[in-house]
């Protein structure tokens, strides 16, 4: 955002399901005619595998609570991200999503690590 900001970067699209509120202008990949290009970039709190549940769910909580608070989501939001506080659950299945959309490119793209 700052080089954007400073006129450094002229931003084109934004790969966002809708436009973001830092950059009202910008279109959103969906809308040039690429909506299928459109996945962005998250951040979440994951733990070890088979976390006991309640665990999962006093983090969850603490999370949000944290979301909740208008300096914190400022701070998000001022870099162009959205936030998006979901279930663990949601998370996990959206974690798995982008998983197989990758690895179809990488199996129809034949890509090897070689």
């Amino acid at each position: 955002m700052p080089f954007i900001q400073s006129k450094r970067l002229t931003p084109l699209v934004v790969a966002a399901p809708q436009r973001l509120a830092v950059l009202p202008d910008v279109p959103t990949l969906a809308e040039v005619g690429a909506p299928g290009v459109n996945r962005m970039a998250y951040y979440g709190v994951i733990g070890p595998k088979g976390m006991p549940k309640d665990v999962v769910d006093k983090v969850n909580k603490a999370v949000h609570k944290v979301l909740q608070d208008p300096a914190v989501r400022k701070r998000i939001e001022e870099t162009g991200s959205l936030i998006v506080a979901d279930t663990p659950e949601k998370f996990a299945a959206e974690i798995k999503a982008e998983y197989t959309a990758y690895k179809d490119v990488v199996d129809k793209q034949k890509l090897t690590m070689d």
